[in-house]
């Protein structure tokens, strides 16, 4: 799936264009499939699309709409889709966003991610082969956005606390 390594992540949201052009040939946040968290206190950005990660809530589905296909992305059937929003809301990290009722999950665009050949600063890799198990966001509930936002802050900490400790001056 497609991951961001927050250390290169600038927050210029190009993933986010080439992501809704690609797909819907328009530029508009509402169509895109990756969507970049800006954590302004934090001073950190990081891109997130579905990981299709080891527990996959969102096969939860009433209408049985969602599969998954062989490299792992989560696959849409829009004809049993309700538009319920409940894969929506099962996704730990907000990763999954609708439009016109339709939920949005990365589908690597057919094999050649267009947000991965975008990302200027290399941040975005496509990473089929590695899972990811996000258990540990599951009891956090929320907006999208706030999912989003609690995902990148708990990733990025770790990072943002070691670059501060290198700036740190004794004395």
């Amino acid at each position: 799936m497609i991951r961001c390594d927050v250390n290169r992540c600038v927050g210029c949201r190009m993933c986010e264009v080439n992501c809704s052009d690609s797909h819907f040939g328009a530029v508009s946040p509402a169509l895109t499939r990756i969507r970049v968290a800006k954590i302004e206190e934090l001073g950190i950005d990081m891109a997130v699309s579905c990981l299709s990660c080891a527990e996959k809530p969102c096969l939860g589905c009433p209408t049985d709409a969602l599969s998954v296909g062989q490299d792992g992305q989560i696959i849409l059937d829009a004809e049993l889709c309700g538009a319920c929003g409940e894969c929506i809301d099962a996704c730990p990290v907000g990763a999954v966003s609708g439009s016109g009722g339709s939920p949005l999950f990365c589908d690597l665009c057919g094999g050649d991610p267009a947000c991965v050949e975008s990302c200027p600063t290399g941040a975005l890799v496509d990473d089929r082969d590695t899972h990811v198990s996000l258990e540990a966001f599951m009891p956090f509930t929320g907006t999208p956005g706030q999912k989003r936002a609690h995902y990148v802050t708990s990733m990025a900490q770790p990072q943002r606390e070691a670059w501060l400790a290198g700036r740190r001056v004794d004395g």
